[in-house]
């Protein structure tokens, strides 16, 4: 008995190609009556067999099989929600190349109504809008959260349509030239104070380039939930100005209620008055890029 227990374990030590070629006579320590039948022995064996041809299948269909589709361009999609200086807005993303490149679109929009605002004795009351959509293509040079994106702002409608209204007897000034506003008047000033209308267009409705850096891959392996952040600079146009005024306009005024020199205020001078506006706004034709976001990777 002592030593057939070695033996057992020496020939469960064997490998299988010498399992296999075991013989009842290879050990010196069995005996015929100690060798185990030929179904003991093809019990030793089987497992062997049995774990290779898994193996094998499950390296060709579980493992390579998601592998090659993982590394698919277009292969899967994430959605999330922003905030920034454009307004509220969303994006949707897709990898161009995995790990390196995604291909990434959104939008922005706010609608914002102040109260009266006064400036140069003007009274202004207007609506700003903030409506943009864009293409980006995200490239992450480290294969980490860190991206650097370039792309095209392909929609814009940002802007101030306004209201103008100057009170009677205030003075202001249009074109370089100061005018007084009139009251009402049936017989001299029918048309009543100076009031007009101002439209700001940053950009116009047309692609303009757009670059940024920021932090998070949508698409990450990483868990589902991400946040993300983004600054940068997209190109506008110069921004554009329109100014029109109705009422009656005075370049002379005594108090308490003498007026001269009215009439409409001269398209010459609206015209000089929009273009000096313009060159102040010029500068903002580099509109900064500012959002920070949460998103949520679908597959």
């Amino acid at each position: 008995m002592n030593l057939r227990l070695p033996a057992i374990l020496a020939l469960l030590a064997l490998s299988p190609m010498a399992l296999m070629a075991q013989t009842p006579t290879a050990s010196p320590f069995l005996n015929a009556a100690s060798v185990a039948p030929a179904s003991y022995s093809s019990s030793l064996v089987a497992p062997h067999a049995l774990l290779a041809a898994p193996a094998a299948g499950t390296q060709s269909t579980v493992v390579a099989a998601p592998s090659q589709g993982s590394s698919l361009p277009l292969s899967g999609l994430a959605v999330g929600i922003k905030v920034g200086l454009a307004g509220y807005g969303f994006d949707v993303a897709t990898p161009l190349w995995p790990r390196h490149f995604n291909i990434r679109g959104g939008a922005s929009f706010l609608t914002y109504t102040p109260g009266t605002i006064v400036t140069d004795s003007i009274n202004v009351n207007g609506t700003i809008k903030f409506q943009n959509a864009d293409t980006m293509l995200d490239w992450f040079p480290f294969h980490g959260r860190f991206r650097m994106s370039a792309g095209a702002t392909t929609y814009n409608n940002t802007g101030l349509t306004a209201t103008l209204s100057i009170p009677n007897g205030q003075s202001f000034t249009v074109g370089g030239t100061t005018y007084y506003s009139e009251p009402y008047n049936a017989v001299t000033n029918p048309n009543g104070p100076i009031q007009g209308t101002a439209v700001f267009a940053f950009g116009g409705n047309k692609a303009v380039p757009r670059t940024t850096i920021g932090f998070g891959n949508m698409l990450s392996k990483k868990g589902r939930l991400h946040w993300e952040t983004e600054i940068g600079v997209q190109y506008f146009s110069a921004p554009t100005v329109a100014y029109t005024f109705t009422g009656t306009g005075c370049t002379t005024y005594v108090a308490p209620s003498t007026y001269a020199g009215c009439g409409p205020i001269p398209p010459a001078n609206v015209q000089t008055e929009q273009m000096k506006l313009q060159n102040d706004l010029y500068d903002l034709r580099f509109y900064p890029v500012l959002s920070i976001g949460l998103s949520y990777r679908i597959h």
